[in-house]
This record gives C-alpha cells, structure tokens and sequence, in this order.
C-alpha cells in the first residue's frame, strides 16, 4: 500500500476528488465500478459516462435498493439477506439489569434469588456464582409487529412451597416458576387489566386448604386502582375477587400475617385492610374492611411489622401492627401499634382520625428503602447517599456503613435475621453479615446507563435540576487484546449520579468477565467526588468528568484514554463576565486529559503519564479520537486544532539516569513524537455552501501493517481524508468527497477504507475506486449520535449499528431501537441484519475472534459470530443442565441413566468381585502443554464451544493409550 502512494510530497498535486483519468487502466476500472453500481442502484452522469461518487449524491444512489435500516424483529429477515445471515449467528442475551424490586431469599439462606428485567437469576450466597438463568418472554410484539413495552413489576416467594417464585408482568401475565429447575415459563397466566402496578403473596387457608392467593393492584385509570384477589383457579379462569377501589395515585402494595392484612399506599394516603372472616369457604367469601390514614409526606418505600398472638380456639391473631414508611422529602415515619388507633367495626366510618408518628429524618432526598430487623429494635434504611442507616427504635441512635459504590434500591433482611440484601442502583448486589457489616455476597452487572421502565424513588418529587431522559452518547467500551473475555467500560457512579450528570458522568472504569458475567474490577480514570459534598449549595449534584475515548497497546500493556470535563451552565453564574453566554463561559473552562495506564498482570491500572490540553490553540480543544498501532505501542490523536499527535513510550530518567520502579523494572512515560498539520477545508460542490465557521469533526485509524495514518477531518459535507506516512510524517494522499454530514468513524480494512457519517462509504483507496454506499434512516439527531462502526480483521467483517425509528412509540427513549448489520468486505451484501428491543449502546470486535460483542441499554450483552465458528456465549452449569448445588432441583437430564447401564449400587457390588490385574503395564498419560493451549485459547472465554466439548477434548487427550515402543 505504502508504494502505491508514494508521490512528490506536494499536497497540492496529491488532493483530488477522485476524478478519472485518461488511460486504459482506468477506462477498465471504470467499467467495473459503473458495473458494481448500476447492481447497487448507483448513478451514472449520462453526458459523460462518468460515475459521481460525492457525498452529495450517495444518498440518492442508494434510495431504491441499497441498505435502509429495516425495522424488522429479532427473527431472521426475509429474501437473500436471510439465506446469507444463515452463516451469523446472534446468541441470546445474557446479563441485563437488576429491577427495583427487593431480592428473594431461600428459606434457607443458601440462595438469593434477583429480578432482572428479562429473568430471574439464582445466585449461590456461599461464593456469588451464578447458579440458574431462568428467561423470560417478557418483550413481545403486538399485531403490527411493533414491540410492547413491558416490564416486570413483583416477584415473591410461594409462602406454600418454597421452591417456587410468583413473577408479575405488567402487561397482566403472572408465571409461576420453580426457581430450583426452571420449569413454569412456559405457560403463564393472565389477569384482565390495563396495567399491574405490584403483586403481593401470603398463604391463606380457603375451603379448609391452605394455598397461595395472590393480592394484585391494577390500574384502572391514573388516579384510581383495584386491589383484586386470586388463587390457582381463579388464575386459570381469570376470575379473581374484588377487595377494594380507591382514587389516589396508586403506588405500593403489601401484605402480612397470612393475608389478614393488607396495607396500600397512595402518595399521601395509606389505605389499611384488615380481614373480616377467618375462615372463607371460597376465594368469593374473602372481605376486608379498609380504613384510610392521611401521611405527612409522599410515600416511597414501606415495611409493616405485624405481631401475632395465638386465640383460644388454637388460631392467630394480630395483637399488635407497627408500620414504617419512608418518604419523598428523606423522612422516616413510624407508626407503634397502628391498630390501637384504627376506627373500630361498629364505627361506620373508615377515616381514621389524626394519628401522629415518630419522626426520623437523616436522608437529604427520597428514602428508597426501609425495613424491621428481625426482632424489631432497629429500622434499616438507603437511599441516594450511599449509606446504610441504622436507626435504634428506643432511643433513635443512628449507626452508618458509609461509601457504599451507589445509591440503595432495595434493603432485605433474611429469614434468620442475619444477613441483610442490599441491591445498589449501579447494577449491583451483596449480601453484608448483621453481626460484622461485612460483604460475605456480591454480584455485579454491567454499570452502564440504563434507562428503565419504572421511574425512579426520587421523580415523586420535583428537583431543582432535572435529569437526563435519554441515552444520547455511545458507551465507551474496549477489549483487551490479551484477555478477550475481558471487557473495559466506562461507567458512572450508579445510576442517579450518572443521571444527574446529564447522562454524560463516566469517571469510572469497569472492568467486566464476559465468561463469568461478573464485574472483576473498578478503577478511577477521572475526577470522582466519594463524599457526602457531591451537592452544589443549590442543590444539584456536582458534574462529573467523561471519559471518552479508550485505546489498548496491541501487547495490551498499556491502556489509553481521554477524559474531559466542563461546570455546568447552571453553574455558570460565577464566572460569568462580559457579554459571554453561559455555554461560552463553560467552555473556556473545559478540561481535557490525555492518560495513559500501564495495565498489570491482575488488571490493576497505574497511571503513567498524564498530558493536560493535548490538543489547544488559544483554548483546550476537543480529542475527536485515539487510536492504536497494530504493529507497535504507538497510539495516535486527532483534535479540533486540526493536528494529528503521535504519541510514543520512553524511559523516565531521574538525574540523568534510569528510573526504575519497587520491583526493579524501568519505568516509561510518555510524549509526543511527531505532529502533523491536516488541510482544514475542502469545498465539495459549488451549489453546496460550507461556512467557514462550521463545527468540525475527526476520526483516525492506522492501516492494517501500521505504515499508514488515516485521518478523517473537517466540516459537515467538507471533511478531506488523509493518507500520512506514519515514519515520515508526510502527506501521501487526500481524498474529498466521502462524507455527507458530521464524520462517526472511520476504519482501515485491507486496502479498503469504511467511513461513516450520514451514510456508509466503502472505498479502496489503493485503486481508487468507490466500492459501496448505503444510507441510514433519518432519525433525531440525539439518534444519530449513538451510529457506530465495528471492524474485524479475523473475518475482514464489519458491523454498522444504527438507530432506526419505531413509530409505535412517542418518547425519543421509548421511541428508537437499533439495527446491527454485518457486512463482508468480499461480499458487497448485508451478512446479517437484525434488529433490537432495545438501544444498541456499543459493539467491539473480539479480539483473535471472527466475531463481534455488542452492549444494549439494557445492560445486556450479545455476541454475533461466524455460523461455522460455533461460538456461543458461555452459559452457566445450571443452563447446560448440570446441577451446580447437588440438591436444588431436578435431576439432570445429562445425568440420567441410559438404557442398559448400571446403577451405582450394581457398580458398587460389580466392584467387589473384581480382581486388580498387574498394572506394571500402565502409564500415567503425559500431555503436552501445547495440547492444552490450543484447546483453551482457541477462541475468547465468550466465544468458547459449549463446556462439554471442551471436557471431551480433554478428557480424550488424558485418555488416550500411549503406544509401545
């Protein structure tokens, strides 16, 4: 490639818009490229023969029959395109996120059972592994093939049997799953209702039978809901009993003392129901008398503590009723013997009177949990301040577990009383002893922004700042040439300081275990504020730094990124002089890092060197992109100053002599080796005006054997594209022409050059030849922010994801899904197309892999690989059907015995009658340790074949005869 474009040196004569030229060579060229797009829909000028290969007609080239972004499903697409994607394939997805819903203990501690928004997860509370994955068909598709918004709304555990889980979906569908083998997801049942707001269990004695009923809110209008009653039979025949009918803003519901009570909160009303009968014959027998309670405050979250007395005729009763309630505003209400007030039966009145409760208040914003120990004295609370508080009830001592890594959701106290559940809002859960306060559980997620379906504890109220509601940037995510299966992202701290950043905190690096599906690590790249002072005086939470832009060395030693950070115009009134707009005063303040990490054997980061304002003229400007040598630790920026910087490592010296580190190793910095001016504007079409003043965009990317430096820059539909010598630093050639709008990406693949902005241009540069383009949808501009571009070497593949617009859907966040298409550089047709639920928020190519790894709103990852690469994503033990525990569920069908052989009993007695031969005849098998190497590094640890050939392979290796000499 270097030699094709060696030339004079003189810029002038190497720019061009790929005009043709009068020889035979490009008279055949030009044949096969009118050829290649008369086949794509592409246009020829008819006076001169010549094709138009500018930005300013790629979008009409392809209107009829290039790629447009289909909205089709997940199912494979109809025509040629489905016959080629039959060669990818997409794994189902695994991960996602952890619902606002209160873990599930197993009555015997041994297991915590967490709600995610598309399963339920079994994890092991003795070593956090994953122990079942049972999925859920929560997303499904009306009659016009658009997606319905779903969401999983209660689950509980079966007070009969406690090896099943009740699940409720807010569409009306409740499964009845048993959680220690999956079975139940298959036939759900269904309630008749607009919309299920909570679901509440308790075992209650019908017809002299004990058996579960369900309590279930349903929405009838905004302000107004029912709370209906089934049983197994009611389910089946979707007749439940009506209980109650009230009309303030339904929100929460809960029940106690095997169904003798029933507590629902409604912002500023809590209603109580206490059964009437004690025996019901049928479900239709159930009746409760309710009475209302006026609260000082917003509900938010509640816990009820009911104490029971047994009756004279052997029953129970309840002697005593206390309720804790946690508010919008950071109040805790409690509420001692709460029967003693209630109006009593012959009253005829269900207002109860001004009942006043204890008052505690520690907690700036929304209580988002609070719960009864299990004897009573304390009350355990969190919220958005990272800390949990423990309140003495007597005496209103407070005790705090401060620094927490995110916001509470969720409090849980188990079954004996000795462990507490607390779910973080950043993807997150772990089990903490009440005896020491300390982490004997954790399990960790993918900590991206997730924007979910149930609003947050803290919209109840109105805020003085308000919070992102949109996804509007890419997740900033890499993987790690020498660990495949791990993955680096960055994230924020929990999802309520990512949100009250603007959608844009990311000060934090996560490193996330594909294979394990486990986060392993968390480090800080950027500015974190960890203590209680992330509030402005006002009251709007500090901005964060954003990282964004991440880069590995190719030996994977050394980590690159770019993070940068401006006050907000909020705050902008401090420094705010002269005639200057608050935006304009926010970025004179602008901070913008270049650092660089050395990467340690336990994924551990120290940070080399750090370089302030790496690219800046009379101000910081912005680092449009960072990217990495292939051939050497060399990485390369390009920024708005119009100057590409080759960064280099060197060794630090310490009074001129080698600076060496604990261990003895040289330590390295780095600098700047070599800067490259790039022309700055190129006028494409004289109809087509491009004020000077226009924001410009870049993008870089090295070439495959590292010799050339493709830089990307300039204004919308004026961007040149630039061949640099990365030895010399001299301009070989430039390109115009190849971008319709803001530059996204652009990538080197053999001799071919995939550039991204309003559209997809493939163009071989060595031959100077335009081989495709394909337009994308029109979408909002916040949209378009979220197109990336993937690139892999191994299958000379790449993967476009785009945001295509659903039309069912109102809301921009509710309103966008995104496409992936894969293309083949050898093919000029889509390989696979599919489209997703949800937005598509990153996609990376796997390292020593054919495939690519994409990350989804949902906090959910899926790979997309080669049919014949047979690459799934691995699955637990539980999914494969091998039982991990030994006694939580079913027997394995992998496990059962085949027809014709022995039980271990009869191998047992077969054993005792056999005679041990000599076994001086017998070796040890001796396997080479390249034998081993190539069956566990044959691909990354999340594109490995299923875990039973990999025990095949090895156990044939192991028991092989050895051959006599």
């Amino acid at each position: 490639m270097k030699s094709k474009m060696d030339a004079t040196g003189d810029t002038a004569t190497l720019k061009r818009k790929r005009e043709p030229k009068d020889d035979a060579a490009l008279a055949q060229k030009k044949h096969r490229r009118k050829a290649r797009l008369q086949e794509n829909g592409g246009s020829e000028d008819a006076a001169s023969g010549n094709v138009k290969p500018n930005s300013s007609s790629l979008a009409s080239q392809k209107a009829d029959s290039d790629l447009e972004l289909s909205d089709a499903s997940l199912q494979p697409s109809a025509g040629p395109v489905s016959e080629r994607s039959a060669t990818w394939k997409l794994s189902k997805p695994m991960g996602g996120r952890m619902l606002d819903i209160d873990p599930v203990f197993s009555t015997d501690e041994r297991h915590l059972i967490i709600t995610y928004n598309t399963s339920i997860q079994v994890y092991s509370t003795e070593d956090s592994l994953l122990v079942r994955r049972i999925a859920l068909p929560i997303t499904r598709t009306d009659d016009a093939a658009e997606f319905v918004s779903t969401h999983i709304v209660a689950s509980v555990l079966s007070r009969c049997d406690p090896d099943y889980i009740w699940v409720a979906c807010s569409d009306g569908r409740i499964w009845r799953i048993n959680w220690t083998s999956g079975a139940g997801t298959d036939n759900p049942f269904t309630v008749d209702t607009k919309k299920v707001l909570d679901v509440t269990v308790d075992a209650m004695e019908i017809g002299g039978k004990s058996e579960d009923v369900l309590l279930v809110l349903k929405r009838l209008t905004k302000s107004s809901a029912q709370i209906v009653a089934y049983n197994s039979k009611a389910l089946s025949t979707r007749n439940g009993k009506l209980l109650h009918t009230y009309d303030e803003n339904p929100q929460l519901l809960r029940s106690a003392a095997g169904g003798r009570l029933i507590v629902a909160a409604a912002k500023e009303t809590l209603h109580i129901g206490l059964l009437k009968a004690k025996k019901a014959a049928s479900l239709d027998d159930l009746a409760y008398r309710f009475h209302s309670i006026d609260l000082p405050d917003i509900v938010s979250c509640l816990d009820i503590r009911p104490t029971l007395r047994p009756t004279k005729k052997g029953g129970l009763e309840i002697q005593s009723l206390d309720l804790a309630i946690g508010c919008a505003r950071g109040a805790i209400y409690l509420y001692d013997n709460l029967l003693s007030n209630l109006p009593g039966e012959g009253s005829g009145s269900s207002k109860a009177g001004l009942i006043q409760p204890k008052r505690y208040h520690w907690h700036r914003r929304a209580v988002h949990s609070v719960k009864f120990s299990e004897d009573g004295n304390y009350l355990i609370s969190g919220g958005y301040e990272t800390v949990l508080v423990l309140w003495q009830i007597d005496t209103g001592k407070l005790d705090f577990l401060p620094h927490l890594s995110a916001a509470i959701e969720n409090i849980v106290v188990s079954p004996r009383g000795s462990s507490y559940a607390v779910h973080l809002d950043d993807n997150s859960a772990m089990i903490l002893s009440t005896a020491e306060m300390k982490p004997t559980m954790y399990v960790s997620g993918i900590q991206t922004l997730i924007l979910g379906d149930r609003p947050s504890k803290e919209a109840l109220v109105r805020r003085v700042w308000r919070p992102a509601d949109e996804i509007a940037t890419p997740l900033v995510a890499t993987v790690n040439p020498q660990s495949p299966s791990q993955m680096f992202l960055c994230v924020g701290n929990g999802q309520q300081a990512t949100l009250g950043g603007g959608a844009s905190s990311t000060p934090l690096l996560q490193v996330f275990d594909i294979s394990s599906f486990q986060g392993v690590a968390k480090h800080a790249i950027a500015r974190t504020n960890p203590t209680d002072a992330n509030v402005t005086s006002e009251g709007a939470p500090i901005v964060e730094p954003t990282a964004s832009k991440l880069a590995f060395s190719r030996d994977g030693k050394w980590l690159a990124s770019v993070d940068e950070w401006q006050p907000s115009e909020r705050d902008a009134d401090a420094f705010l002089t002269g005639s200057k707009t608050p935006a304009e005063a926010c970025r004179e303040r602008r901070e913008i890092y270049l650092k660089f990490w050395e990467v340690g054997t336990d994924e551990s980061l120290e940070l080399a060197t750090r370089i302030n304002d790496a690219h800046h003229t009379d101000k910081t400007e912005a680092v449009f992109d960072l990217a990495s040598d292939p051939t050497s630790s060399r990485f390369a920026t390009i920024g708005n100053d119009g100057m590409v910087r080759f960064w280099t490592p060197r060794l630090r010296k310490r009074d001129g002599l080698m600076a060496t580190g604990p261990g003895g190793q040289p330590l390295r910095s780095w600098a700047c080796s070599r800067v490259v001016t790039l022309p700055v504007y190129e006028q494409q079409d004289d109809s087509v005006e491009v004020p000077k003043s226009a924001p410009r965009s870049g993008a870089i990317t090295f070439s495959e054997d590292g010799s050339i430096l493709f830089a990307a820059f300039g204004p919308p539909s004026g961007a040149l594209v630039v061949a640099i010598d990365t030895e010399t630093g001299a301009v070989r050639d430039i390109v115009s022409g190849m971008f319709k709008g803001e530059i996204r990406a652009i990538k080197s693949l053999s001799s071919s050059l995939i550039m991204l902005s309003e559209d997809l241009v493939v163009y071989d540069i060595v031959s100077d030849e335009l081989l495709s383009s394909y337009a994308l949808k029109e979408t909002s501009e916040a949209a378009k922010r979220l197109t990336q571009l993937a690139v892999n070497y191994e299958s000379r593949s790449f993967a476009l994801v785009a945001p295509v617009p659903n039309p069912s859907q109102e809301k921009m966040k509710r309103g966008v899904r995104s496409e992936l298409v894969v293309f083949s550089l050898d093919n000029g047709e889509p390989q696979l197309v599919k489209t997703f639920p949800q937005l598509i928020t990153s996609v990376c190519a796997a390292p020593s892999s054919t495939g690519f790894v994409v990350v989804d709103s949902a906090a959910q990852i899926w790979s997309i690989t080669e049919g014949a690469e047979q690459a799934p994503l691995l699955q637990p033990l539980a999914d494969l059907g091998v039982d991990v525990d030994g006694d939580a569920g079913a027997e394995p069908e992998a496990l059962l015995l085949q027809e014709g052989e022995a039980s271990d009993e009869e191998m047992e007695d077969a054993d005792q009658d056999v005679v041990m031969e000599d076994d001086d005849d017998t070796h040890a098998a001796v396997v080479a340790p390249q034998r081993l190497a190539e069956i566990f590094n044959a691909a990354p640890a999340f594109a490995m074949p299923p875990i039973e050939d990999i025990f095949y392979q090895v156990a044939g290796l192991f028991s092989t005869k050895p051959v006599n000499a």
